[in-house]
């Protein structure tokens, strides 16, 4: 088993055509995974598909540390998902990872934060 002492960050740029999964963020904790697929190509150079719309997944490592049940919209985990937004919101602009150069970025965090 994976243990976090603190939150981590993660993020993916590869776009679905590589890795058959879409670009994403998240942070994860002891606890809890909370993931944002955000699925834009962004630097990405060639011809690629569609992009699919974005969502979110959120995981109770604790009591499924498989991660087969995403709880993401579940009102028992409102509070852990507002924390975990906030937590990778602050590590996103430590790390300085602010998508400054891609507006698109910009409007899709703000239609599905």
């Amino acid at each position: 088993r994976i243990t976090c002492p603190s939150p981590t960050y993660s993020r993916s740029w590869m776009p679905i055509t590589h890795h058959d999964n879409p670009s994403l963020f998240g942070t994860r904790n002891r606890e809890h995974k909370l993931w944002f697929f955000y699925a834009l190509p962004l630097d990405s150079v060639g011809a690629l598909p569609e992009p699919t719309e974005p969502y979110w997944e959120l995981y109770d490592l604790t009591r499924d540390p498989g991660e087969m049940n995403n709880v993401y919209g579940d009102a028992a985990y409102t509070e852990v998902t507002n924390r975990l937004k906030r937590e990778s919101e602050d590590l996103k602009n430590r790390l300085r990872d602010d998508d400054r150069e891609y507006p698109q970025m910009a409007r899709l965090r703000r239609d599905h934060w």
